[in-house]
């Protein structure tokens, strides 16, 4: 699995299949529907407990970061925007994998700070809702959550798992993603772009490969069950989408094998081994990246830090958070940056 996205579609298939955890994988979460939140949430809280921060951490970064006086601090939505003289700028993006509460609480410290984080919510995750049959039912806390996310200004959109519904689901992908963008348009919230949950090995295709002009190279993927996954097949400018939160590209020149190759290798792909996330981030044989530099927090005051400008390379495995601030503040003038957290890694008690 290519990162800890993964870990709820991990979630949904063994929940799907009725199957427990084993080797050290995380236990599934149950079906979620009012009486059960309670049981969810702290379901979450064991799961991540190894590898989760306080939500204190998540106050210091923020700290750290407001301290860095020639930093500009932006929605994603605005990261491809021109940078000032001077300045550096980085968008603070929060994939909601399975803890909206958490990710409530990031997005209000945030507005106390007067900065603004863009928050992705999963809509394949238990948190969000579930398929009944044919039928799609979101769960009952989601609409408060969602008010929650607009008063406190941060920009919002989906994290994109349309293949996942595919895959997971065998229903249409493309459609229940314009179903979620108009739902969430329905509560008043600007949708201007969606980020791809998990990775190309874990369905053969990213997420994002369902946009035209974002698909990596001609190719076919099919489905366990042999039906063909519709890539390159949703316009985002007649969904009103600005742009596509990984900032991942297609290369001006592709080695479709070495592509195809680091697709289908599941086994090495872990967010935990330095050498596939350099590869991933840094050596990526499949796309290119729009941004400058990758910070993501792996873990209980663990980041990876990797990217490139004008030449220069970085690469930089288990980063304290006094380490990231300080290769913030030195990252090179007119720079465009991503700062990844996983609301569930800063949700923790201790």
């Amino acid at each position: 699995m290519a990162c800890l996205e993964a870990l709820t579609s991990k979630f949904l298939r063994r929940r799907q299949a009725g199957t427990g955890s084993k080797g050290g994988e995380f236990a599934p979460v149950v079906a979620m529907s009012g009486r059960d939140i309670e049981n969810y949430f702290a379901q979450v809280e064991s799961n991540y407990k190894s590898v989760s921060n306080s939500f204190q951490y998540y106050r210091s970064v923020v700290d750290e970061l407001k301290a860095i006086s020639d930093l500009h601090v932006r929605p994603l939505c605005e990261l491809s925007m021109p940078v000032s003289q001077g300045m550096r700028a980085v968008g603070l993006r929060h994939d909601v994998d399975a803890d909206p509460r958490t990710a409530l609480r990031c997005a209000r410290y945030l507005a106390q700070h007067g900065m603004c984080g863009s928050f992705y919510l999963l809509h394949t995750a238990p948190y969000y809702g579930e398929f009944y049959g044919d039928t799609f039912v979101r769960t009952a806390p989601l609409g408060d959550w969602v008010r929650g996310f607009i008063v406190a200004g941060c920009e919002l959109g989906l994290h994109n798992d349309a293949l996942g519904v595919y895959t997971l689901y065998g229903r249409d992908g493309i459609q229940a993603l314009r179903t979620e963008i108009a739902w969430l348009r329905s509560y008043g919230v600007r949708i201007r772009g969606t980020v791809a949950h998990n990775s190309g090995p874990v369905y053969g295709a990213e997420n994002y490969e369902i946009f035209s002009g974002l698909t990596l190279w001609p190719r076919t993927v099919v489905t366990g069950d042999h039906r063909q996954l519709p890539l390159g097949r949703l316009n985002p400018d007649k969904e009103g989408l600005m742009y596509e939160g990984t900032f991942a590209r297609p290369k001006l020149q592709i080695d479709a094998r070495a592509a195809s190759e680091f697709f289908a290798d599941r086994a090495t792909a872990n967010i935990q081994s330095e050498s596939w996330m350099k590869r991933y981030l840094l050596e990526n044989p499949s796309c290119d990246w729009g941004i400058d530099y990758h910070f993501w927090l792996l873990g209980k005051d663990r980041w990876v830090i990797a990217g490139r400008y004008r030449g220069d390379t970085k690469f930089e495995w288990d980063v304290d958070m006094h380490g990231v601030a300080r290769s913030i503040a030195e990252l090179p003038e007119g720079s465009r940056s991503v700062l990844l957290i996983h609301p569930e890694l800063v949700g923790g008690t201790g």
